[in-house]
């Protein structure tokens, strides 16, 4: 730890949501009040621990990086409640959204590469793809734009006002969230929308989606608790001892989840642990996955059609607070599983957490693209940097 994280007196205030202070940037919301502790990891230990409780998480793992160093790794509470199995920072979980920043690095590789351009048409990319939802089928880009209708009534407001008949919708725009209505005018977070992408690098470079992670992220950063994996080994390991996924009951307690886990896209269905995502957090700022310009334009705010600053880059939620930067990602499979990484560059500090229930996401409304409505968003900055989060004007 450095001696500015040693020496801070900390004490964590109930806060209300204020109002943003620039252009990218986000209020905060209540979090815990500690007493003063010199060590902030005890803090941080203790309150994760009452958060846990008070959100009804069965177990999580967390760990907390400084300058690419991991300082505190931990699980809390039970992976598997019926057979007393404690959850530990070696303990894998369904990641589910925290897919998308490994979907967004894998798409920047073959951009390096030169086999693709982000502002190339999704349907020149996705002219001969072969689409498959449920009982629907469809031959091409195209093809599926004839049949979106029908694949709404089955998605919902998923495709709703996906224009994909009448713009030209570019590979950006899915990374962005900026497909839907007139492409690039508005943010609209949409995890079905962003499978596409797996198509898109499926086909730009001739390999299955699986096989890119694995070659490209995975096996060289020796990320041997995740799936996709290395190898067959790794993967019935990772998968026997994957956490159990619990929902709250009709009489309150924790019951199994019956939620299936979703299959491995651009989007979400990556099984890891805190441990091994610590890995791609400093393989990505050591700049040895992607190019420090590449992953510079991930983390950068998409600014609209209009001029207006979003709060998604590309792969990433970006934000900013009083001046400091914020990127992060959360993940929410509701009754079953939830994730949330959040780092602030400045401080070359991460913090990871996964849980075996929806109760790290469940009623925050992350997808609107403000991390502070989480108490472990808040939790976090507040004890880990020189900036306390207090109440918009």
């Amino acid at each position: 730890m450095t001696k500015s994280l040693s020496r801070w007196i900390l004490q964590v205030r109930f806060l209300i949501i204020g109002s943003l202070l620039a252009a990218c940037a986000a209020p905060a919301v209540i979090v815990p009040t500690q007493p003063e502790i010199s060590d902030p990891l005890q803090v941080f230990e203790q309150d994760l621990e009452d958060l846990r409780k008070k959100l009804r998480i069965p177990g999580m793992s967390v760990a907390v990086l400084e300058k690419q160093e991991i300082v505190f790794a931990k699980g809390f509470g039970y992976a598997d409640i019926e057979n007393q199995i404690s959850a530990t920072e070696n303990t894998p979980y369904n990641i589910a959204s925290l897919t998308k920043p490994f979907g967004a690095t894998v798409l920047m590789t073959l951009v390096e590469q030169g086999r693709l351009n982000l502002d190339d048409t999704m349907a020149d990319v996705l002219k001969d793809s072969y689409f498959q939802y449920g009982e629907h089928t469809a031959q091409g880009y195209a093809d599926l734009c004839k049949k979106i209708k029908k694949l709404a009534w089955r998605y919902g407001s998923l495709l709703w006002d996906y224009r994909c008949h009448t713009e030209k919708i570019a590979v950006r725009h899915h990374l962005t969230h900026t497909s839907q209505g007139k492409p690039g005018d508005r943010y609209k977070y949409n995890g079905f929308l962003y499978t596409f992408l797996s198509n898109v690098a499926e086909e730009v470079s001739g390999k299955d989606y699986d096989e890119l992670l694995v070659e490209k992220i995975i096996a060289p950063l020796d990320m041997t608790r995740t799936v996709p994996s290395i190898n067959e080994k790794h993967r019935n390991q990772t998968l026997t001892q994957r956490a159990k996924y619990y929902r709250i009951g009709i009489f309150g307690g924790f019951v199994p989840s019956k939620i299936p886990p979703f299959s491995l896209s651009a989007s979400a269905g990556m099984v890891s642990t805190v441990i091994d995502l610590a890995k791609f957090d400093v393989a990505m700022d050591q700049d040895a996955i992607i190019s420090k310009e590449s992953k510079e334009t991930m983390v950068t705010p998409t600014i609209s059609n209009s001029g207006k600053c979003l709060p998604y880059g590309l792969g990433w939620f970006v934000q900013e607070y009083k001046g400091m930067k914020i990127v992060w990602h959360y993940g929410h499979a509701p009754e079953a599983y939830s994730s949330l990484i959040l780092k602030i560059p400045a401080k070359e500090l991460t913090m990871i957490l996964l849980a075996n229930s929806d109760g790290a996401s469940r009623g925050f409304n992350l997808g609107a693209g403000n991390v502070f409505t989480s108490p472990f968003a808040g939790l976090f900055i507040n004890l880990f940097t020189d900036i306390e989060i207090t109440s918009g004007k």
